[in-house]
């Protein structure tokens, strides 16, 4: 069992780390919810940075709760 837990903690900061690196692709692959409508868009030119440092602070999060998994 403690062979399953650390690779599911390995998992966990893996995942973290790409969103760590990729915020702006997991933001395109992300769920529909999150990214904002073509209403809200259309003042602005580009993409909002709100979204990518949301998925920067869930990515360091989740390497956090992996590498604590792992000491």
């Amino acid at each position: 069992m403690t062979l399953l837990w650390q690779a599911v903690h390995v998992g966990t900061a893996v995942l973290g780390v790409a969103y760590l690196v990729f915020p702006a692709r997991v933001h395109a692959f992300g769920f529909e919810f999150l990214r904002r409508s073509p209403s809200e868009e259309s003042g602005e030119s580009g993409e909002s940075a709100a979204p990518v440092w949301l998925y920067r602070g869930i990515g360091a999060l989740l390497v956090f709760i992996g590498a604590t998994g792992l000491v």
